[in-house]
């Protein structure tokens, strides 16, 4: 725990709070706690959180740069991360979102009237999966050539495997993870299907035990027979990763001379399609 007296606009003595607004707070003192908050979003907090009480404290317009270290995250999906802010020093939680950048380990918001105690967490993300998409997969960087929507549904584990719910999200392209929110499943156990408009369709080789309320994750990425069937490609060998077949551009369900057809016509008419 460390209180300072913190001009505005800077990262004063790196304890990861940055705050920036043109209305003079006048003395403003950080505080960083690492306890645990609870009953964000009925979940709990990565281990950092700030008090921010400045003398001038309404009206701000202000933005706030939250700093975190990998081993605050308590488990949560970094990519789906967002701010919350409690005005009772942590009793009650209000979502306040934000965006992530998980290269650089921040979360900033704008438009911030007044500050408070704040923290993050992964505002009930049902799942968090990592994946890697053969086509898009760079080795020399393991990372993704960019980020990309991708779809997924939990499916009964007996025939005929019906669909119990679904999400649609953006797959990182740095982290290799997408975090899904799933709002109708009840818990239980459930196949794990993931689509995306040009890979082959793939699904989770066990059903996979989902808690409502909590976050399961699954790697797809580590082992070829995580998917069914063993239904992936190794891409990469140091580190040894392994990816959704890329090719399925009819979305058939099999990559053949029929998505050949369709990418060489397109290429020979000069057209591109991007979906995000």
């Amino acid at each position: 725990m460390a209180g300072i007296r913190a001009p505005i606009g800077l990262n004063v003595a790196g304890i990861g709070a940055v705050l920036t607004t043109a209305t003079n707070l006048g003395n403003t003192e950080i505080r960083r706690g690492h306890t645990l908050q609870s009953g964000l979003n009925g979940g709990t907090s990565i281990k950092r959180y700030f008090d921010i009480t400045p003398t001038t404290n309404t009206g701000l317009d202000a933005t706030l740069v939250l700093k975190y270290d990998d081993s605050d995250l308590n488990g949560k999906p970094e990519p789906s991360l967002k701010l919350f802010k409690s005005t009772n020093t942590g009793s009650t939680w209000s979502y306040q979102i934000g965006s992530v950048n998980v290269s650089t380990n921040e979360i900033t918001l704008s438009g911030i009237p007044s500050f408070s105690r704040w923290s993050s967490d992964s505002s009930a993300v049902s799942a968090s999966v990592k994946m890697v998409l053969q086509g898009f997969y760079d080795p020399a960087t393991n990372t993704l050539n960019m980020s990309d929507t991708v779809r997924a549904y939990l499916r009964n584990t007996t025939f005929p495997f019906a669909p119990v719910d679904s999400a649609k999200e953006l797959l990182n392209s740095v982290t290799l993870k997408a975090g899904f929110q799933f709002m109708n499943a009840v818990t239980g156990t459930y196949y794990l299907q993931i689509k995306h408009r040009n890979a082959l369709e793939t699904w989770s080789s066990v059903g996979l035990l989902y808690t409502a309320g909590a976050t399961f994750n699954q790697d797809f990425s580590f082992a070829k027979n995580m998917a069914f069937g063993s239904n992936q490609i190794q891409v990469d060998a140091a580190p040894l990763t392994f990816a959704f077949w890329s090719g399925d551009v009819n979305q058939d369900g099999i990559i053949d001379a029929g998505d050949i057809s369709l990418v060489e016509n397109n290429a020979a008419g000069s057209v591109s399609v991007i979906t995000h």
